[in-house]
C-alpha cells in the first residue's frame, strides 16, 4: 500500500471509462462553472436593481396580531388623504406612527 499514487488510478480510471462518460468529464465541470458566474452575475445585477429601483417613502404597515387581527400603521403624516379602499377588520386599528 506505500506505492499507492492516487492520480495514477485516478488516470487510470478515467483512461477505462466509455467515450460517453469520458466526453461528460470534459463538459459538465466548465459547464457547471460558468452556470455559476452566470448566476453570480445576475444577483449582483438583481441587487443593483433593487436598490435604484423603487423611490418613495413607506406609507403603510400592516401587522397580524396572535388573535388573527390586522393592524394598519400609517407612517408619518405626508399622506395629505385616505387612500381609495382601505378594507380592515376593525375601523379603530389605523394608527399614525410619528
Amino acid at each position: 500500500m506505500e506505492d499507492y499514487n492516487f492520480w495514477q488510478d485516478f488516470f487510470d480510471t478515467y483512461q477505462s471509462l466509455s467515450d460517453w462518460t469520458k466526453a461528460l468529464w470534459l463538459i459538465v465541470p466548465p459547464a457547471f462553472v460558468l452556470g455559476l458566474i452566470a448566476l453570480v452575475l445576475r444577483h449582483r445585477v438583481a441587487v443593483r436593481q433593487a436598490e435604484n429601483g423603487i423611490r418613495g417613502d413607506l406609507a403603510y404597515t400592516i401587522h397580524r396580531d396572535g388573535d388573527d387581527k390586522l393592524h394598519v400603521y400609517r407612517h408619518g403624516a405626508a399622506l395629505d388623504r385616505e387612500p381609495a379602499l382601505l378594507v380592515l377588520d376593525q375601523a379603530n386599528s389605523v394608527r399614525t406612527l410619528k
